[in-house]
C-alpha cells in the first residue's frame, strides 16, 4: 500500500474527527468509559475545532496519511509542547483507521514528525494502552517517570493515568 503524508487543511476536519472517533473506539474500549466513547460526535468536534484550528497554525501541525485516491489512512498532531511536557516538540495525537492499524500507517505518520523536529520529542499516553506503549518504544521513545490524569476527566468516570514518554 502507498501511503503518503501531506498537511491537514481547515476543510479536512469532518473526516479527521470522523477517523478520530473511530480510532478511539478501537483503541480505547475497555479503557475510556463506554458512554464517552458512544457520545463522541465527530460533525461536533469539527465544528468546535475550527476555531482552534485557524489560531494554532505557526505552533500545531495536523498531518494526513492518504492512499494515492485520496482515502484518510491516518492522522498525527504535533508541535510546540504543552506546559509540563519538556523542553522539546510534542506528539500530541496519532491515530490510525482502525482496519489499518498494522499496516504501517502510524510509522509513517510518526516518521514524517521526527524528520519535521529537530531535538527530543515527548508524548502521553494512556498507562492502560499498551499496544500503543509498545509501539512507540519500538521508535525510542522511553517512560520518564511522569505521570498525570488524564484531560478527559469531564466524562465522570474513573481518572485514568497518562505517561510521558521522551525520545531524545
Amino acid at each position: 500500500m502507498s501511503v503518503y503524508v501531506t498537511e491537514m487543511t481547515e476543510a479536512d476536519l469532518p473526516r479527521v474527527m470522523r477517523l478520530r472517533a473511530r480510532a478511539w473506539a478501537a483503541a480505547y474500549d475497555g479503557l475510556v468509559p463506554a458512554a464517552y466513547l458512544d457520545g463522541m460526535d465527530p460533525a461536533a468536534e469539527a465544528r468546535a475545532r475550527a476555531e482552534w484550528f485557524a489560531k494554532s497554525r505557526g505552533h500545531v501541525t495536523d498531518l494526513l496519511a492518504l492512499d494515492t485516491g485520496g482515502e484518510l489512512l491516518g492522522w498525527a498532531c504535533y508541535g510546540l509542547p504543552r506546559p509540563g511536557a519538556g523542553p522539546a516538540g510534542e506528539l500530541f495525537a496519532l491515530y490510525a483507521a482502525p482496519e489499518r492499524v498494522g499496516t504501517g500507517v502510524g510509522r509513517r505518520l510518526v516518521e514524517e514528525v521526527h524528520a519535521r523536529l529537530a531535538g527530543p520529542v515527548t508524548l502521553w499516553v494512556l498507562a492502560g494502552n499498551s499496544r500503543a506503549r509498545r509501539f512507540y518504544t519500538r521508535f525510542g521513545y522511553r517512560p520518564d517517570g511522569t505521570e498525570r490524569p488524564d484531560d478527559y476527566g469531564e466524562w465522570g468516570g474513573p481518572v485514568l493515568r497518562e505517561l510521558r514518554y521522551v525520545r531524545d
